[in-house]
């Protein structure tokens, strides 16, 4: 008598990708001893606005005393606002004393002129920081998280164009999946240019775009 072929495998299970799938786009909004354009930031907003689209912006002490206005816009939009220091230091090169004076002042200036307590979102300038125990412990003490992101959309190289950026951060974006966190800053021309697109290009793909504290 034949035997009974075998029962066929069952596949592999599959993680679905909820739809829309979430992209949370997030902007270090610097002083102007970066190569800053104040204008930057407005068209920022006003794309954001125009597309509706909510982001987090990790707004450095400085930044906010020099641009009260749009310090202000900021919340007013709707975005959530998180600390990026006050000068823009690393956070390794700081004594646990210097970090937590540089932290504090940034939140002061915030909570001063945008009315929000940035606490616990919190970015370390070059992302220096991000994976340092002593770092993390003393913005735990302040009550403040770091925050990293998943895709750099490189807009602060000198030759970063604005196509480049949109195809970086669309196509990596995309390959990440649900909760991807994008780097931007609004300083460049390339984020001004690029945002369109990458807002267009990712919704085209299927994302729905959150503020950082619907992921955390």
């Amino acid at each position: 008598m034949a035997e009974s072929p075998e029962p066929p495998e069952s596949p592999e299970p599959t993680t679905a990708r909820p739809s829309p799938w979430r992209v949370a786009l997030t902007f270090d909004v610097e002083h102007a001893d970066r190569p800053n354009h104040p204008d930057g930031t407005e068209a920022v907003l006003d794309t954001l606005a125009e597309r509706d689209v909510t982001a987090t912006h990790f707004v450095q002490g400085r930044w906010a005393q020099a641009h009260p206005v749009l310090a202000k816009r900021l919340a007013a939009d709707g975005h959530l606002i998180g600390n990026h220091s006050h000068h823009h230091a690393r956070m390794t090169w700081l004594s646990p004393e210097g970090l937590a004076r540089d932290v504090r002042a940034a939140e002061q200036a915030i909570r001063r002129i945008v009315g929000h307590d940035p606490r616990p979102w919190f970015r370390c300038p070059f992302g220096d920081g991000t994976d340092d125990p002593d770092v993390l412990a003393g913005l735990d003490r302040l009550g403040y998280r770091e925050w990293s992101w998943h895709v750099d959309s490189l807009d602060w190289q000198v030759k970063s164009t604005g196509p480049a950026v949109a195809r970086t951060v669309v196509e990596e974006a995309t390959a990440h999946g649900d909760g991807a966190v994008v780097l931007f800053h609004p300083w460049t021309n390339a984020t001004r240019r690029a945002l369109p697109q990458v807002i267009d290009g990712l919704r085209a793909a299927g994302a729905r775009f959150v503020r950082m504290d619907e992921l955390a």
